[in-house]
Parts: structure tokens; sequence; C-alpha cells
């Protein structure tokens, strides 16, 4: 029982993954909270030739994966190829990921166009763009072919890939720092991204020394640090969670993975306490303290409370009774985003609106609809470890995932029948330790709880939300992992 309930809670440590390879092994940047243009100096020549640049992957010193990123010339342009292939365990079984990002640029460095893909057996997803003036035109999706979407830019930007090939064209001098615009694929956002050259020093890579300058940047309020040589090219990288990359070779890159199982990336991301909870899927009532208060921490008053650092959660009591009836006619502008389509939450497509309604039948009334989709999703939904993109439409399709499949299946069928409904994310207990973990929200007059992957609603109180959001919002748990340290008072 508890093998299978870990596997229902296993989620969020893999977005955290896929997460991790994307803004963290494809080019570490900062968030600064302001517009940030590319810096404007070239005070190199830009790398005419092609280049190629290989790193192994290590995760607390043992090898699981390389990276390679290619820039050839191809029509006069630049051509950025990059991809990422990882081993990591998960609950004592083997998952190969693969990402790849091919994207053309202009001499500056601003992306043209773009395709990008993450894959790991059953779900590949695929996501690709193209700058026109300062629209982006994208589409996304398992196959790429989704609806297009329009956004409007405000400056060209550069993407991941091409990071470490615009530092090979700038000179590289202690004090000096770069700022550019940086395109991110998955949350479709423009942020300003700030890289500061710190020091230079020596640095041993396979029994050979180098004079690198050191750069390092806040992400998520992580430090992050890597050394490049004076060409440019990258030497090292040091993230957070135990992973580092290192320049490598061809030969070497391809070879020595270790899959032996010996670190566990779920097991990683977890949070131990102290006090071991009896029955915690009956939990009503739980206190906790943080070290430290999450800032995305989230208090309505009523299932969460907050004094102090202390959180108070509190089980949602009936009755559940919404005065509307479905669909929610809308009248409340705050609603209207959780009743709407998102990219990956299609609510409004066909396959998803005529399985909802076969659902719920002739049912109008909101608490017993929500409820009759939550347990479809729980029985229907195969409980298995996915690393992707959670996309509702290939869910329903393949129905198998992890507790974000479940959250973004179940946040589209609500939808489909007019309940707003979004997407929680937190943490709950398990067996001694507190997991990142993905939820539901439906309103009922207000907010109520529901866990289709453990079929709770509302859920039990062991879940702590951290923040409410899609993709775009989880990446934030980047930053928690290894910062919260959580002490039980008092539960029952």
């Amino acid at each position: 029982m508890k093998k299978s309930l870990a596997y229902k809670i296993i989620g969020i440590a893999i977005v955290v993954l896929w997460i991790f390879m994307i803004a963290e092994l494809a080019r570490r940047t900062h968030f600064a909270s302001k517009e940030v243009e590319f810096t404007p100096e070239a005070e190199k020549d830009i790398p005419e030739g092609d280049s190629v640049q290989w790193m192994d992957i290590l995760l607390k010193g043992r090898k699981a994966g390389y990276a390679v990123t290619r820039v050839t010339r191809v029509n006069g342009q630049r051509e950025i190829n990059e991809r990422i292939f990882l081993i990591v365990n998960l609950m004592g079984s083997t998952r190969k990921i693969l990402s790849t990002t091919r994207a053309q640029v202009d001499e500056g460095f601003h992306v043209r166009s773009f395709t990008f893909s993450l894959s790991s057996g059953l779900i590949a997803f695929k996501v690709s763009g193209r700058v026109e003036g300062k629209d982006l035109f994208i589409s996304m999706g398992q196959d790429g072919q989704g609806e297009v979407k329009r956004i409007r830019l405000p400056a060209k930007p550069m993407i991941n890939a091409g990071v470490t090939q615009y530092l090979r064209s700038r000179k590289l001098k202690v004090g000096r720092t770069f700022s550019f615009p940086l395109f991110d694929p998955i949350s479709m956002t423009t942020n300003p991204a700030i890289i500061k050259v710190v020091g230079k020093e020596e640095i041993t890579l396979n029994d050979e020394t180098y004079d690198a300058f050191r750069l390092e940047m806040s992400f998520l309020g992580k430090p992050l640090i890597f050394w490049l040589d004076e060409q440019g090219n990258s030497l090292k990288e040091e993230g957070f969670m135990g992973f580092t990359l290192v320049r490598t070779t061809p030969s070497r890159a391809l070879d020595g993975l270790d899959s032996s199982m010996r670190v566990d990336f779920y097991e990683l991301s977890a949070i131990e306490v102290a006090r071991e909870l009896e029955n915690p899927r009956e939990a009503s009532y739980l206190t906790v303290c943080f070290d430290q208060l999450p800032s995305s921490m989230p208090i309505d008053g009523s299932r969460q409370i907050l004094d102090g650092e202390i959180i108070t959660v509190v089980k949602e009591r009936p009755p559940f009774a919404a005065s509307y009836t479905i669909p929610h006619r809308g009248g409340n502008i705050e609603l209207m985003p959780y009743l709407m389509p998102e990219a990956l939450i299609q609510s409004g497509d066909e396959g998803i609106m005529a399985a909802a309604e076969d659902i719920v039948g002739g049912t109008t009334e909101p608490y017993d609809a929500a409820k009759l989709l939550m347990e479809w999703v729980f029985e229907n939904v195969e409980k298995t470890p996915l690393v992707s993109i959670p996309d509702a439409k290939q869910i329903l399709r393949h129905r198998k995932g992890d507790c974000n499949e479940h959250a973004t299946l179940l946040t589209a069928l609500l939808r489909a029948v007019g309940i707003p409904a979004r997407i929680a994310v937190g943490l709950v207990y398990n067996d001694g330790k507190f997991y990142y973990h993905a939820w539901n929200e439906a309103y009922l007059d207000r907010w109520i709880s529901m866990d289709a992957t453990l079929n709770q609603m509302p859920a039990d109180a062991t879940h702590i939300k951290l923040f409410d959001g899609g993709l775009e919002k989880q990446i934030q748990i980047v930053g928690m992992i290894g910062n919260l340290t959580v002490t039980i008072l008092d539960y029952r």
C-alpha cells in the first residue's frame, strides 16, 4: 500500500526534474523584475565556424546523462541544436529522458524559430514557434500541432540553448554583467536574464588545468555557478539537488552512464519530519511550522490559517452545496480564468467536453458533478510516473500518469461542464515525509480541495498548498527544494 500511494504522489518530483532539464541544464538564468535588453557591446568577433560542446551530467557525483550543443551555419543564419539525455531512478525504476531544442537565430542571437521536444517513452511533448516582428506564433502539444497562439513580445528574445554561444561572442572580464531577454518555450513567457562575471580562477578537469572565468547568478533563490574558459567555452556548471555539468568529449559523454539506481530522484525532493502520523489520509486538522515561510503561501482564512510561521490546515466541512447550477454563468470576473481553456488544459476540446458530459450525465448540482468527475479520473487513469508535460487531451487518450496528469485532466473536465477549477501545488504527507504534490480545487461558492490521485473530496489536512496555477507556477518548486524544513506541531 505504501508503494502504491507513493506512486500516486510522485508527480511533482518528476515535474521538478523536467523543469530542471529545461531551466537548469539548458543554460541557467536569473529572472529580474524589469525588462532587460541585450547587452549592446559585441567586443569580440562572433565565431564564424561551427561549434560543438559536450557536457557530462552528474547527479551526486554519479554520471546520469549528457548534454550536447551544436551551432552551425544554415542558409546564412545560425542553427542551434541541443540534446539532453538523462537517466534517473524513480522509486526503483529507471527512466530515460530526452529533450531536444532546435532553433534558428540571427546574427545577434535573437530567435527566429524553434522546436522543443521532451520524451520519456509513452508520451512525447513538442512545442514549436516562429517570431515575426514582435509577435511570436506558437503551437504546443504532443505533436506540436495544436492551436496556434499569438504572443506579443516586449523585445526580440534569445532561447536557452543559445546563451553559451552568445557569451562566446562577448569579451569576458571580472565585474562585467551580461543581460538579455530569454524565451521559455514551456511557460511561453519572455524574461530578463542577468549573468555576472565575479572572478577568475584555475579549474582542473580530467587532469588538465584551465584559467577560467567564474560566472554567477541566482535562480529562484538558488546560487548557480559556472566556469568558462578564456574563449567562452563552458567548462563546469554547478546547480542544485546535486546536479553538476562537466566538459567532456563525445566518446566520454556516451560512455559510463550510471544506471545503478543508487540515487533516487524522488527521495531527493522529500522533506523528512521527526513525527510520524497515523492514518494521515483521515487527518482533518494539521498544524506545522516552517523554518521559513514560502512567499507564495496562500492563506484563505478557512482551510489554511497563518499565525507567524505556523500554518494550520483544516479540512473543509459540509455543506458543499453551491448556489449555482452547472454551468456556472459567470458574474464574478475573478472566476473567469478558472472557466476558460488553457494551452494544455483544453476544456473546450470536443473530446474532453463529450467525456465530461457523459460522466456527469444529467447532473446539474456542482458538488455531485465534481465528485463524479474526480472519481472517474481516479478509476480510469492508471497511476504510473511519467516524465512529460501534462496535456489534458493526451491524458484522456492514454489514461496514464501521476498526480500532474490527474490534476490537469480533472481541471479540464471540471471546466468543460462549467465548474470553476484550478490546480493546487504543495506538499502532502506520506510515510514519515512530505512530498511535493498536485491536486485540484473546485469553486462551490468557496474553493473546495479535491485529489483525484487519492480519490478525496475534500482532501485530507496533510495537503499543504504552496501556490495554485499551471506549469508556469510550478517552476517555483525548484527554489524551494532543499530550503524547506517542516515541523509537525499537532494533528488529528
